[in-house]
């Protein structure tokens, strides 16, 4: 019989449900894994949590490079991964003009995927004063280390592959905020943890700007606590605790904003 999947809204996820489906089959009957590209990690959990139901002889595993990376691969796998399983190497790229700070996340970005390079193949960025690390599909490291020379208008790089071990990441720096919300609708925590008015959360969200566990959403979308949010423009937020009501009958929450 084939399989239908009208149930499952967005195009992309239809996809990749599509995908997951034939790695499930194919790694059962090659007794192999199979592995996606990078893809943010939340967003890869939410799928597989409502479309992709639990199998008794294969296992979903994720990595991105290091702990905490937020695009990461997963492994479809009929028995337990290694890291070295995944195919993931890191560069380090270092600006040789000294003028790195000047250099965001979105200049290294759009250095490499100006050589032509798929978005899929590239997982975290993480960019320091004078350089950033790229984690990377190790096939494509060879191509990126000869043909990366600048990074922005002038900037002259460096390319060189290092071992994921000494990769030096800083973990991001969180503060708690306490609030309340009528209810835990998408659109009155957007407004309460951003600091904007119900009606400007609403027309973000429905613009497609906000993302629940990197997945689009509708104004009237539930929240739990453990859901993070991003906002593009203004950040990321998590829902981490939801502590009842105060006397007027509001839900009084406690958001952890990254800074």
């Amino acid at each position: 019989m084939t399989r239908t999947y009208d149930h499952i809204k967005g195009i992309e996820e239809k996809q990749f449900v599509r995908m997951i489906t034939d790695y499930v089959y194919r790694a059962d009957k090659q007794n192999r894994p199979f592995f996606t590209e990078f893809y943010n990690k939340e967003w890869m959990e939410s799928i597989l949590n409502q479309y992709c139901s639990k199998q008794p002889y294969v296992s979903y595993t994720f990595f991105g490079g290091y702990e905490g990376a937020e695009r990461q691969r997963l492994g479809v796998t009929p028995y337990e991964l290694s890291h070295e399983d995944f195919g993931i190497g890191a560069l380090d790229i270092k600006v040789k003009t000294g003028l790195g700070k000047a250099l965001s996340h979105r200049d290294y970005l759009g250095a490499i995927l100006g050589l032509g390079i798929e978005r899929d193949r590239i997982g975290d960025i993480i960019p320091y004063e004078l350089g950033a690390y790229v984690i990377v599909c190790e096939s494509m490291i060879p191509y990126i280390r000869s043909q990366l020379l600048t990074v922005g208008r002038y900037q002259k790089v460096t390319v060189e592959e290092i071992p994921l071990s000494q990769l030096t990441i800083i973990q991001p720096k969180t503060k708690e905020v306490s609030t309340t919300v009528s209810a835990l609708r998408m659109d009155a925590v957007t407004a309460a943890a951003f600091g904007l008015s119900r009606s400007e959360a609403a027309k973000l969200i429905q613009g497609d700007k906000a993302r629940r566990n990197g997945v689009s959403v509708s104004l009237s979308d539930l929240l739990k606590e453990g859901d993070t949010i991003t906002l593009r423009g203004y950040g990321k937020i998590k829902l981490k605790t939801v502590n009842g009501y105060t006397k007027k009958e509001r839900l009084h929450i406690t958001i952890e904003k990254y800074v």
